[in-house]
């Protein structure tokens, strides 16, 4: 909108009589006035420039309530703040190296201890196998076995000699194998015996029949 010949001579008699040190005390003085149009009395409205990289990650710390500290400078252009940060951010700092030796750390894994909380007695405080080994929780109380366990093959010998249960409770047949499973040079006692009696009862019938026939020989 074109500013009017008078507004104009209104305008420089008054900064004529003021005399503003500046722009903006002339500027100031003639929005008192009403002698500016609105546009030139409007304060500029300054772009505010995100920290975030991407609506996403602004979205993801507001959904979080994570506060970013002043500062921070994150991994996208511009050390712009990304979802990853924001990630790391919420996890906290990750924990120290352990200073252990393998053999401690896989034992550690292997029966569920916290190694960070084991105290070391290697040098500068270095947790060792035998440390951990310390802390193993104790083994829970065999069940009672309600039968005995028997491999494939220590089970076809059962068969093959038909023994049941009885007959190796009886026999005080212990497995030696995982658990205690029976297998197959367990048996190896219990039927040596069964073959001995077999063959000690096969030479007694062949005696007995060699004597019916002597007799039978006689009476004819």
């Amino acid at each position: 909108m074109a500013t009017s010949a008078q507004t104009l001579s209104t305008i420089i008699d008054e900064l004529l009589k003021h005399k503003p040190l500046d722009r903006d005390a002339a500027i100031k003085l003639l929005a008192k006035k009403a002698l500016l149009p609105k546009k030139l009395t409007e304060t500029p409205k300054v772009k505010q420039v995100s920290r975030f990289a991407s609506k996403a990650a602004e979205e993801f710390a507001e959904a979080k309530g994570i506060e970013v500290p002043e500062g921070f400078k994150g991994t996208a252009n511009g050390d712009k703040i990304s979802v990853k940060d924001l990630k790391q951010l919420a996890e906290g700092p990750k924990k120290g190296k352990v200073n252990a030796s393998p053999t401690a750390q896989q034992f550690a894994r292997d029966n569920g201890i916290d190694i960070s909380k084991v105290v070391g007695s290697g040098a500068e405080g270095k947790v060792l196998l035998k440390d951990v080994k310390d802390l193993k929780p104790s083994a829970p109380a065999p069940k009672e076995r309600t039968g005995l366990k028997l491999s494939p093959s220590a089970a076809k010998l059962c068969k093959q000699w038909k023994l049941d249960e009885k007959d190796l409770k009886d026999a005080l047949v212990t497995g030696s194998g995982k658990d205690g499973t029976i297998v197959a040079k367990d048996l190896e006692e219990l039927i040596e015996d069964m073959k001995e009696a077999k063959d000690s009862d096969e030479s007694d019938s062949d005696v007995d029949s060699d004597e019916d026939e002597e007799l039978f020989i006689e009476k004819n």
